[in-house]
């Protein structure tokens, strides 16, 4: 027996030898193939790792290698084909930050975007201080998740020192900023920048300076840039960011009036060579001319410096309109333009042109019905109009459609072109809108559209691609709402507190001008804000509705210069408040709306997908609130329609036939069935407002007509005469929910008084 104990031994280590001798061979060949990899020799590299990719340790670290080789040749795909199936097998496992990376950003490409998400989360761990991977990780995460939980997790992470923890807290701070708390921000960054810091400071300062301004603190902005200097920042950049952060804060500093400071702030950052930090003051600078209504000086400044820089996102086009549209704001319709003759192109069928109406006419009057048939044009007559000229063909089904602009003197002949099959954006196919019975109890929905704009939906309208809105216009009352001014920051005012009687007097006048100042600096702030201690107070929309039995939600995205009480709040019952759990700030379009809205599918721009997805869950949070069902009043605003409107208007007006193609129609076409997708959590007799608190006359200026439509239980049929102020959709809201108030009735829905009228308990909601 102990002989044949003795031979097993012997048999089981002869075993163990070979596979020692075998796994020894499998090392030495791994690392000859890296080395070969490190060396360049990727062709050796690739032949030597042929069968020694595996699961073990070794075989991985034969994948990173081949890896290299992959990706040196050009196989990226081939690389994140070889590596995913390893990262799904063992948890454990991460492989070097850059191939993380890489398959990350493959599995993005691929639409599995919550396996990249889990993924970066996994490798930001394993990696904690590479900065590619801690952004891509912000950035992804950030869209699935509740943003304010994930931002103090990843502070926990930051390095205490180096050019890497710098950008880390700066990264950090830039997305608390986003989400309007300059304070937080502040908190992210630290009193000084990390030991360490390094090339990073610039960014780490011009950081700091941003979220003192934007805290509305000239001092310690002041500051932030004068330590900037003292550290050894050159002082034309210096100087040239302070200006930009005052801008896009809309914070004034008494001693730098702001055109000026601008233009110094070009003229440094061209001096300096830095042709990014130029182009943004560039952009800026024409931004606030145009507003300012100094269109000539911004076509100067346009022609000068677009010789020198790109000026992506301005067009001279646009400039030119907005300068047309000045000229027509303050001497009245143009005179008349040559005639625009419409004819069919070649083998497109006999149909109706639908024209859009005469510039003079009512934003929301229907579209002129004229027959057209080959080798009969359809001729029109119009004025001059910075306005385009709208064509819709139909034949039974939609055809094609377009833009044209009338010239003076100039007959102007339009080929009314054919999409051809499979190019035309899909036009909406919705039934009708359904609600659930009623259930005795009255909800009240104020959807506000940010930059909401009567042309481009009477466009859309036209060409059938706006089923819900078409539902809702045809079935309920609408208004043109007359927003003075047309900004933001004064209609949320109007909105939230629309008895403040902040224009008759010389100081209201003051203010009033302060708020629109805010509003045409974009994120703003009122310079004469101290006078409104002055000024007569009111009850706001939502502690009045929520001051007794009633709950009122304020979810309309106060910041920067736009007032509108605290976001995420709840009033009532009985004046009390709480915070509403909003979840995540961003999220993906999922599989269904990919497909259904390719145009938002795939977007080229970071930029354009953020504010995509930070629509999408802007909606989703609109649906959660509805469907928990407990809030009486809610107001939201979408307000990422109004950057990307503006960002895309000058393509949305381009001349010739654009069948409907482009983001900002794909942008309306999404709301539309988002805006129905929302009927689902609603009963017959809750009330539905879709408004806007002002159009776009040009990507660099808003319109002061502005939408509404109302629809549920006793909502008539109609048009509200004229053009009511926007600042009575207050009064509205409180009438439909029996709340009495002494608010203005601007007579934009004289139904809504027979509510108030007629009830005194407001919990009586029959």
């Amino acid at each position: 027996m102990r002989i044949l104990a003795l031979g097993a031994l012997a048999l089981t280590l002869v075993g163990v030898g070979l596979v020692s001798v075998v796994q020894t061979r499998g090392h030495l060949a791994v690392l000859e193939a890296c080395d070969a990899a490190a060396r360049g020799d990727y062709e050796r590299t690739l032949a030597l790792t042929e069968d020694l990719v595996g699961p073990g340790p070794s075989g991985r670290d034969a994948a990173e290698c081949r890896c290299q080789a992959l990706t040196a040749q050009g196989d990226v795909p081939g690389c994140a084909a070889l590596l995913d199936p390893l990262l799904e097998a063992d948890p454990a496992w991460m492989p070097q930050p850059v191939l993380a990376e890489l398959v990350v950003r493959r599995r993005l490409e691929a639409g599995r975007d919550e396996a990249a998400a889990a993924l970066a989360r996994r490798a930001g761990a394993a990696h904690r201080d590479d900065l590619p991977l801690f952004l891509l990780e912000l950035e992804l995460r950030a869209a699935r998740e509740p943003e304010a939980e994930l931002l103090r997790e990843l502070a926990a992470r930051v390095p205490d020192h180096g050019e890497t923890a710098a950008r880390m807290r700066v990264a950090l701070a830039q997305r608390f900023l986003m989400r309007a708390d300059p304070p937080a921000a502040l908190r992210a960054l630290g009193v000084d920048p990390p030991p360490g810091t390094g090339a990073s400071a610039a960014l780490w300062f011009d950081t700091l300076g941003i979220a003192h301004a934007m805290n509305d603190d000239l001092a310690e902005t002041r500051r932030a840039y004068a330590r900037w200097r003292e550290a050894g920042g050159p002082p034309r950049e210096v100087r040239a960011r302070y200006a930009l952060a005052l801008s896009v804060s809309g914070l004034g500093d008494p001693d730098l009036a702001p055109l000026p400071a601008l233009r110094g702030a070009l003229a440094d950052a061209l001096a300096l060579g830095d042709t990014r930090l130029a182009e943004t003051v560039a952009t800026r600078l024409l931004y606030t001319l145009v507003a300012a209504g100094e269109s000539e000086a911004a076509l100067e400044v346009y022609d000068e410096v677009s010789r020198q820089l790109p000026l992506q996102g301005v067009s001279r086009a646009e400039i030119e309109r907005a300068r047309i549209a000045r000229t027509f704001e303050l001497q009245g319709p143009g005179p008349a333009a040559g005639p625009l003759v419409f004819a069919l192109a070649p083998g497109a069928p006999a149909g109706t042109l639908w024209v859009s109406p005469p510039p003079d006419a009512e934003p929301d009057a229907p579209y002129e019905a004229h027959p057209i048939a080959p080798g009969e044009p359809v001729r029109v007559e119009r004025r001059l109009s910075p306005a385009p000229q709208r064509w819709v063909l139909r034949a039974g089904g939609l055809l094609g459609s377009g833009t044209v602009q009338p010239r003076p003197g100039a007959e102007r002949r339009v080929e009314v072109a054919l999409a051809g099959s499979g190019n035309a954006a899909p036009a909406g196919s919705e039934g009708p809108i359904a609600r659930r019975p009623a259930d005795g109890r009255r909800r009240v929905l104020l959807l506000l559209l940010d930059c909401g704009d009567w042309p481009m939906l009477q466009y859309l309208r036209t060409r059938g691609d706006l089923p819900v809105l078409d539902t809702l216009l045809g079935e309920g009352y609408r208004a043109v709402l007359d927003s003075d001014p047309p900004l933001t920051a004064a209609a949320l005012e109007a909105l939230v507190w629309p008895a403040r009687r902040s224009d008759v007097s010389v100081l209201g006048t003051f203010y009033r001008f302060g708020v629109e100042l805010a509003g045409l600096e974009s994120v703003g702030r009122n310079p004469v804000e101290w006078l409104s201690w002055l000024l007569p107070e009111s009850d706001d929309l939502f502690s009045t509705v929520g001051g007794e039995a009633h709950r009122a939600a304020n979810l309309l995205l106060a910041h920067g210069g736009v007032r509108a009480g605290r976001h995420g709040v709840v009033h009532g019952p009985n004046g009390r408040r709480e915070s509403l759990e909003l979840g995540r700030s961003r999220r993906p379009l999922d599989a269904a709306e990919r497909s259904r809205f390719p145009g938002l599918a795939r977007l080229e721009d970071a930029l354009d997908t953020h504010y995509v997805e930070t629509l999408a869950a802007e909606l989703d949070a609109t649906e959660s609130l509805l469907a928990e069902g407990s809030v009486d009043l809610a107001a939201v605003r979408i307000e990422p329609l109004d950057i990307l409107t503006h960002a895309h208007f000058g393509e949305a007006v381009r001349e010739g036939a654009d069948h409907g193609r482009g983001l900002l129609f794909e942008t309306y076409r999404y709301l539309d069935a988002r805006i129905g997708a929302l009927h689902a959590h609603l009963d017959a007799d809750d009330v539905l407002i879709v408004f806007s608190d002002h159009g776009i006359a040009t990507a660099m200026q808003h319109s002061r007509p502005a939408l509404f439509v109302a629809t549920g239980q006793g909502v008539p049929r109609g048009r509200a005469p004229g053009r009511p102020a926007f600042r009575g959709v207050a009064r509205v809201a409180a009438d439909l929910l029996g709340v009495k108030t002494s608010w203005p009735d601007t007579g934009i829905a004289p139904w809504s008084r027979q509510r108030a009228d007629a009830t005194s308990d407001p919990r009586d909601r029959s």
